[in-house]
């Protein structure tokens, strides 16, 4: 068996596909699997920390900034994606979204290679919408997602897979592995491996009160804040514990009672699979808006609470203060998020490759 996952960008596209290859390898003896992504994004590094092969293809998104030279970029990545399937002779490509997954799906169809594409986002992204009534099979984590597909019937809803690395640990001690070990509730702000800077401006401002109210705060910043933030903590360095970036995002999860980031779907579907009380602040420059339409959908379930972006500086102190020390509110929003997890989705989207190879 042999397969090509092509998506990327963000961890959001490279994490789903590397947890259902993970499946892959442990149930099928012998499986091949290729990566294609695209060049200078953050897969070059992912893909390979995990194991991996990874071939990149020169492709931009579809922008105001790039839309002169993407049919140039889409005409040469669609010849190196010929090159790749004449290559590798995938039996199946499984594109899990990204402007990096748009060529290979596309030339694999041309080729009539069996096709799967996988929407996590409630709204799907461009290049879903462009190859989903072309694809063999294609995954959606929500039920309202196929209002926006041509096709209906190559639609199967499976959960957002999730990496089986990812279990809570014990709390006490994942407190222990930050030495937070004061019996406060503790608080986990995160935006990404490149943080989020209108959360972080936010939580700047009110480090004070969040101190006051007895609160540990473990803090991934970014790259691009950390120093600046870390300074600002220094006086308060007994409770907050300031992170350029957390690789072991196990033991952040466990130590904290209560979670802020945004709504991408990688996010959203790891605080489902671990169960955990989250506020959700979508990026409002996301692609068609799809983190608010992804944070309304949880909110709408009683699963997540949402505040914009525009409405953090005045609305978060009472937020926090009003959840974290309330445990009714956070077991309500723990068991209804959960109910978007599937920890058997990995496995069922390798069975549905695997089916795929014997038509």
């Amino acid at each position: 068996m042999r397969i090509i996952f092509t998506g990327g960008g963000t961890g959001g596209h490279i994490f789903p596909a590397i947890a259902v290859a993970d499946e892959l390898r442990k149930s099928f003896e012998g499986v091949k699997i290729l990566f294609v992504g695209a060049k200078g994004r953050i897969e070059e590094k992912i893909v390979p920390e995990n194991n991996y092969k990874l071939r990149t293809i020169e492709i931009v998104g579809l922008t105001k900034k790039n839309i002169i030279k993407l049919p140039f970029k889409f005409y040469k990545s669609l010849k190196n994606c010929r090159e790749i399937l004449k290559e590798f002779k995938p039996d199946v490509v499984v594109g899990t979204g990204g402007f990096a997954s748009g060529p290979m799906v596309y030339s694999a169809v041309k080729k009539k290679i069996p096709t799967i594409v996988q929407e996590g986002n409630s709204f799907p992204g461009k290049v879903t919408r462009f190859l989903s009534g072309k694809a063999t099979k294609v995954i959606v984590s929500f039920d309202e997602t196929r209002d926006y597909l041509k096709r209906k019937d190559n639609v199967e809803k499976i959960s957002y897979p999730v990496r089986n690395s990812l279990v809570k640990t014990d709390k006490i001690g994942a407190l222990n592995y930050f030495g937070l070990n004061n019996g406060c509730r503790t608080l986990f702000v995160f935006g990404g491996s490149q943080g989020a800077k209108g959360i972080n401006e936010a939580v700047k401002n009110k480090l004070k009160h969040i101190y006051d109210e007895n609160i540990n705060l473990i803090w991934q910043t970014g790259s691009q804040s950390y120093s600046g933030i870390k300074e600002l903590c220094r006086m308060y360095e007994d409770k907050f514990k300031v992170f350029e970036f957390i690789g072991n995002m196990k033991y952040a999860y466990s130590a904290s009672d209560l979670v802020i980031c945004r709504s991408g779907m990688s996010s959203i579907m790891e605080l489902s699979f671990l169960k955990m009380p989250a506020v959700l602040v979508p990026f409002p420059g996301s692609a068609d808006n799809h983190q608010e339409k992804n944070a309304r959908t949880l909110e709408k379930a009683k699963a997540c609470i949402l505040i914009l972006q525009d409405d953090l500086e005045s609305q978060m102190m009472n937020v926090i203060t009003n959840t974290i020390f309330n445990n009714e509110t956070l077991n309500i929003l723990g068991e209804n998020i959960f109910k978007f997890a599937d920890p058997d989705s990995a496995r069922k989207i390798a069975n549905l490759i695997y089916q795929l190879t014997l038509n």
